[in-house]
């Protein structure tokens, strides 16, 4: 008899544990389930929102789009506008900035990304399914990009449109860049694009009139020489993002300072080799900087920032500096500049 309560027992043990070990897999699975709608629904929102709303039918207006058009587009059917809405107000960034604004409007709720925007037309004519001739032009061009001769193409805006479309689409080789290339190019996003010796080459030769360069994560081929080599063929740069190019040194900090004193915007993010001194003197003596990014640069410490805010209350009000470090804060945040985290003025500066 004992022995008969016992196995009743243990069988009964046996029989809760498995119901909470399927209760706990039950549970696994639905936070799974949350969590790859939640995924799901913020890549949708960060491609409509910088990139494809007006491709998908959506009036946009300095970026602004209003949220019932929005719920309209297709590929947001299976999410209610509740749920969109409260990603748009809650979704971040790692350095904790909103990544989208919204507003109230007599006509509705209005949303749009906070940075990043860089919209693609639709290719159709309104109210129509027929094709923009634009459209199917560029179109054609990216598709045959080599049988072409871009040398001395007057027209900046379609040239940068077809090398977006091709980044776009993960295409954007070293060898296409080349082609597309040319002297009237004063803007030249190139994030995320693998650069060769070659194509590097490419940009100091062809595009000397450049004011605007975007480097960010251009693989482990862009070091200090071939910097150099861009800072001092390309002098009339005024911004550039060398994020996450990780083996630049203090030797490019003091090539933008030798080359490039009117740089007005330097986006350094992801580089950790920049010493807090290198930073200092790239401060105090680039006087027109006025956008300075070095998130997460750990050389920077506590004494590095104070000289840095010392050197932010120097300056005039027209000369005033927005820097961006993780460990720096400033009660209002410059609205145009939404990566940034602290902005240095004359006055009122404090460290966290």
């Amino acid at each position: 008899m004992l022995n008969l309560t016992t196995e009743t027992s243990t069988t009964k043990k046996e029989h809760d544990g498995n119901d909470e070990s399927e209760t706990h897999d039950s549970d696994l699975r639905l936070i799974q389930q949350f969590e790859r709608r939640r995924v799901r629904l913020g890549k949708r929102l960060a491609y409509l929102l910088r990139y494809g709303a007006e491709k998908e039918g959506c009036k946009v207006d300095e970026g602004w789009v209003k949220l019932n058009d929005l719920m309209k587009v297709a590929i947001l059917a299976e999410h209610s506008k509740d749920e969109v809405l409260g990603d748009i107000k809650t979704s971040c960034s790692y350095r904790k900035t909103y990544r989208y604004q919204w507003e109230e409007r007599p006509d509705g709720i209005y949303v749009r990304a906070a940075y990043g925007r860089k919209f693609e037309r639709n290719p159709y004519h309104e109210q129509s399914q027929i094709r923009r001739l634009l459209d199917l032009t560029l179109e054609y061009i990216c598709q045959n990009v080599n049988i072409f001769d871009f040398e001395g193409f007057p027209d900046e805006f379609l040239i940068n449109e077809i090398i977006h479309r091709i980044k776009r689409q993960n295409k954007l080789t070293s060898k296409i860049l080349i082609t597309l290339l040319t002297d009237t190019i004063e803007h030249l996003d190139l994030d995320g694009i693998y650069l060769t010796e070659a194509g590097i080459r490419a940009v100091y030769k062809k595009c000397p009139y450049l004011k605007v360069l975007c480097l960010k994560n251009c693989g482990y081929v862009l070091n200090d020489h071939y910097l150099e080599q861009i800072i001092r063929k390309c002098n009339m740069l005024e911004a550039i993002d060398l994020s996450y190019c990780r083996h630049l040194t203090d030797r490019t900090i003091s090539n933008i300072i030798k080359y490039l004193p009117n740089i007005i915007q330097l986006i350094l993010s992801g580089v950790k080799n920049f010493s807090g001194d290198a930073i200092i003197q790239l401060v105090s003596k680039c006087l027109h900087l006025k956008q300075l990014d070095i998130y997460d640069n750990d050389n920077c410490t506590n004494d590095v920032l104070n000289i840095l805010i010392t050197l932010g209350k120097t300056r005039s009000q027209e000369k005033a500096i927005t820097i961006v470090h993780k460990h720096l804060q400033h009660p209002s945040v410059a609205p145009q500049n939404p990566w940034a985290v602290v902005m240095s003025k004359a006055d009122g500066l404090s460290r966290v």
